[in-house]
């Protein structure tokens, strides 16, 4: 293992991974220290990242271990409640009675749930594809969506290796972008970027002189934002471009919803968000230290929307509005639906309902943190509930 039992990551003790578990990153770990010593003794943080979450067979990601729900290290909104799938259903028969194709593309479905809710609630839909890499995910989702659909639904869903052509309908990423691979920068008297080394017992951080394109980024940024202090420390996602040309080339005529945690450019490089939004995730624990238990808990870095609209805009696609997660499921029915499963309901049950609610919709919670950005190609979509948010600048 990288880090001793119990590890304390920013003063939070860790449980104790078991000793299948510490095997299984024991294994990560060597290809790990292989590609440092490959690379003169460094690596980038977004390398890092991209074989914690992402090395076949053994990262988080594409490894064995269950990563959603009570049993994992964190919960979605799909998770949480259903009544998020019905608000994202609703908005999507919207927009087929507007004349969108009948299908919809999702990208990292994760345990299925969201699926699941969508295609319960809405009939019209004619396909259901999902892209998700990890063979072990794919297997659970089918697992649970063959147990959890009917038949004639289960038949409408198909999972791709890769992207398809010419696409039509509705492109669905739910906590995707933030598990991308990211750069990690600080500034001194001029930016650095912390690349992980080695140093004998453990991974650690090592400051290396930035990549071109990452140096590029910097300076765009603190033209838009200002000058930010010596000791600041951020992120970069500088794989936008290439996920969105690569979907702008497999689509034709589209919407497509981003959901995730994340802020825009004023807030995200705020002079006072010095630390930047790198967040881990281990048996329901948030901490801020991605060094620990490689491939045994999630690291995730918060989206930069302005960066990601920009991308996407350079794409072919064009922003349609950019909202809290509050307000999306408001504006499509959460009240209504609250009111509908509320109806004879016992009080347990109501409880439960109300509790779901406010976990979704309250800003301490993921009614603030979390936005949808909605986008379109080649169609001239009505989305009254990216209204009450403005577009990106």
């Amino acid at each position: 293992m990288n880090s001793p039992p119990g590890a304390d990551a920013g003063g939070l003790e860790l449980p104790e991974p078991g000793a299948e578990a510490s095997r299984h990153s024991t294994r990560l770990v060597q290809k790990i220290l292989a590609a440092i010593e490959a690379a003169g003794g460094v690596i980038g943080f977004d390398e890092y990242m991209r074989r914690v979450l992402h090395e076949p067979g053994l990262g988080y990601y594409s490894g064995a271990a269950l990563p959603f729900g009570p049993g994992g290290d964190f919960v979605t909104a799909p998770e949480i409640s259903p009544l998020f799938g019905e608000c994202l259903a609703q908005q999507l028969d919207d927009l087929l009675g507007q004349g969108c194709a009948p299908q919809v593309l999702e990208f990292g479905a994760g345990s299925g749930k969201l699926c699941a809710q969508i295609l319960a609630s809405l009939d019209a839909l004619e396909q259901y594809l999902i892209i998700d890499l990890g063979a072990d995910l794919k297997r659970r989702q089918q697992e649970y969506l063959r147990h959890e659909l009917p038949a004639a639904l289960f038949r409408k869903i198909s999972w791709l290796q890769r992207l398809p052509e010419g696409f039509d309908g509705i492109v669905l990423a739910n906590e995707v972008l933030d598990a991308m691979p990211a750069v990690r920068v600080v500034k001194r008297k001029t930016w650095r970027e912390a690349g992980v080394a080695f140093d004998g017992e453990r991974f650690c951080w090592r400051e290396v002189d930035p990549r071109d394109d990452v140096r590029a980024a910097l300076v765009a940024i603190e033209a838009r934002v200002g000058a930010l202090p010596a000791g600041y420390s951020t992120e970069l996602n500088l794989n936008y471009a290439a996920w969105f040309g690569a979907l702008a080339r497999a689509c034709d005529r589209v919407v497509v919803f981003i959901i995730d945690y994340g802020y825009e450019q004023d807030e995200y490089y705020h002079a006072q968000r010095v630390r930047g939004t790198l967040r881990c995730h281990y048996r329901h624990r948030a901490h801020d230290d991605p060094l620990v238990y490689p491939g045994l808990q999630d690291v995730t870095a918060f989206i930069d929307f302005d960066a990601c609209a920009d991308a996407a805009e350079r794409s072919g696609f064009e922003p349609c509005g950019l909202v809290t997660q509050a307000e999306f499921l408001l504006a499509n029915g959460l009240l209504d639906i609250v009111a509908r499963r509320g109806e004879g309901a016992d009080s347990a049950t109501s409880l439960a309902i109300a509790q779901q609610v406010k976990t979704l919709t309250l800003p301490q919670e993921m009614g603030e943190k979390f936005k949808v950005l909605a986008l379109q190609k080649n169609l001239d979509p009505n989305l009254p509930a990216m209204r009450r948010g403005g577009l990106l600048g």
